[in-house]
């Protein structure tokens, strides 16, 4: 191995020297459940290069993770070699730099982590492992590949830690533990492999003068499962969040291939790079991380699989997607954190943290127009989400879940319907409500207050139908007719088919103003936007957390004026069809 300069290793737990010798942690006991094969660190002298991966793999070598900005995190047989690598330092994780410094502060209440295992291990062999040091699994079909969600006590999690096949230890947010559904990222590729989960440092795109970041973008290839115009509003809204918060420019670009150019692409199944997408129901996109590591021209492209039901202010939200992949094409890593976007799972319904914000900024330094230090920053909004329930059913109830986010102080969500009956749901971030339902058309608002009396609220329709009537007996078999009828009777004419009812709900997109939070002085504002449903969109209303409400002009096209009162107003916009299918979208207007 040659003798080279070595950089500083960042990980979340620590940032440490590599140069010290290793050769005695290196020799120590290995606790492992493959015999002849084990993971370690290997740092290079300057970034990685496409090449390393195949002649990695030549020598027996995996490569399960990258670290900015020369390290891989690798699984190698006991007699492997690195000879002619340009390889500075070789060593194993410690268990201690295996469990995330937020496991005690965040987790500590929840008693729920994330385990991630290396890429290579038999996840039944993991399973075991866990139940064998007395923690708990808890069954989600929506972890990540070789994601385990356990629970038990920080010592017992501190003694799988030591065990080679553990990668990772990280707090499990709170909807993973109450079973709302979420997907699950792979994370920032790099050449042919993703960031690691326990990487402590972001990497940017190199950045000279003041003038901050300039990327371009281009949509070479949109869905056409939504409106191209929508698809576009959408993921630029997504941009736009990061460059109101960072000293970060996105400018429109006619060339895909250019350098510093976002490739926007959706695409099914092999699409031209290392990693085909594999249908609906798995991997949602993929983001390619800045240059270096990355080579030119697909460093910061996004791809999103075509395979899946994109839709607009519901499950699958292209915003939310579009939002978390822009930070890895920034060069931001996944994060610990369950409240900030770069968590490896998308929520939908989420808004940059502080955490979020601290990190892009760090990078590329605070936008113009981000407010000065001195300026206390307004508290989050409220912000209410609703796992869309049935449109019809027969049950006499039917059950609610969602998340709430932002506010002041506590929230309390509560149902009413239109009939007049109301309730509590039970629980807070994660919430749920079991909603009894009358005969016909019911209209639930669910609606969530804070201390300081901020609302958020969604609205739902669902029909309640009559059970079907049990089938009348069979009548007796009459005897056989003496005279029996002719063996090819004239067909009678059957009755046609019955028309499929309509489950899909309206798009709904806000095309000015374009962001998601909007200061202003003017006592009211104008909204335009378009709502477009397969079948025709009947309204589009809006409701102001103030107290306020009415109806927009238009359908189609569309334009809303609104009172706005001192402080926060968050507005929501809703577009129903025909069928009581509806889609909503919100916006927090600050008026100063």
């Amino acid at each position: 191995m040659a003798t080279l300069a070595a950089e500083t290793v960042h990980l979340k737990t620590r940032d440490f020297d590599p140069r010290p010798d290793r050769t005695e942690y290196l020799a120590s006991p290995l606790k492992r459940r493959t015999e002849g094969r084990s993971h370690y660190l290997i740092q290079f002298d300057g970034a990685v290069r496409p090449e390393i991966f195949s002649q990695l793999r030549d020598r027996g070598i995996t490569v399960t993770g990258y670290l900015p900005q020369s390290t891989l995190m690798i699984a190698a047989p006991d007699d492997f070699s690195l000879d002619g690598l340009h390889v500075v330092w070789v060593s194993r994780l410690e268990h201690r730099d295996k469990i995330s410094p937020l496991v005690s502060s965040i987790a500590g209440s929840l008693h729920a982590y994330i385990v991630e295992f290396h890429s290579d291990v038999d996840m039944n062999e993991a399973r075991a492992l866990v139940r064998e040091h007395s923690l708990r699994l808890i069954e989600n079909r929506n972890l990540a590949p070789h994601h385990l969600l356990v629970a038990g006590a920080l010592g017992d999690l501190s003694r799988l830690a030591s065990w080679d096949e553990v990668a990772y230890i990280f707090p499990a947010s709170p909807e993973l533990v109450s079973h709302t559904p979420v997907r699950a990222c792979s994370g920032a590729i790099v050449q042919e492999t993703a960031v690691a989960q326990n990487a402590g440092s972001a990497y940017s795109w190199p950045v000279t003068g003041s003038s901050g970041l300039v990327l371009g973008y281009v949509f070479s290839q949109v869905t056409e499962k939504l409106p191209a115009a929508a698809v576009k509003s959408e993921i630029l809204r997504a941009l736009n969040q990061w460059s109101g918060a960072a000293n970060v420019q996105f400018v429109s670009g006619t060339d895909a291939r250019a350098l510093r150019t976002i490739n926007i692409l959706f695409a099914r199944g092999a699409h031209g790079d290392l990693f085909p997408f594999d249908g609906p129901g798995g991997v949602l996109a993929h983001t390619f991380y800045p240059a270096p590591p990355n080579p030119e021209p697909i460093a910061g492209d996004m791809h999103l699989d075509d395979d899946e039901r994109w839709q607009i202010g519901a499950d699958t939200d292209l915003y939310t997607v579009a939002l978390h992949e822009a930070g890895h094409a920034l060069g931001l890593v996944h994060t610990d954190n369950p409240n900030d976007v770069m968590y490896p799972y998308y929520r939908f319904g989420k808004h940059l943290s502080s955490g979020d914000i601290a990190i892009v900024q760090s990078l590329y330094g605070a936008s113009a127009t981000t407010s000065s230090p001195s300026t206390p920053p307004p508290s989050l909004p409220l912000v209410l989400t609703m796992q869309t329930p049935p449109s019809t059913t027969t049950a006499a109830s039917v059950p609610f879940s969602g998340t709430v986010s932002g506010g002041a102080g506590p929230v309390q969500i509560t149902w009413q319907l239109t009939s007049g009956a109301s309730g509590k749901a039970a629980g807070s971030p994660s919430w749920t409500a079991t909603v009894p339902l009358v005969l016909g058309t019911n209209v639930i608002t669910i609606t969530a207050i804070d201390s300081a009396g901020h609302t958020a609220s969604q609205m739902a329709s669902v029909v309640r139908q009559q059970p079907p009537a049990p089938a009348p007996a069979p009548p007796p078999t009459p005897a056989p007719s003496p005279n029996p009828p002719p063996s090819n009777p004239a067909p009678s004419n059957p009755p046609p088919p019955a028309s499929p009812k309509d489950t899909t709900p309206p798009s709904l997109v806000i095309t000015y103003p374009a962001a998601s939070v909007i200061a202003t002085a003017a006592s009211t504002i104008t909204f335009q936007g378009m709502a477009i449903d397969n079948v025709g969109v009947t309204s589009v209303s809006w409701s102001n957390s103030t107290g306020t409400a009415g109806a927009a002009t238009g359908t189609v096209t569309w334009t809303a004026s609104i009172p706005l009162s001192s402080g926060t107003n968050t507005i929501v916009f809703r577009a129903f069809d025909a069928a009581g299918n509806f889609t909503w979208r919100s916006v927090t207007v600050v008026q100063q």
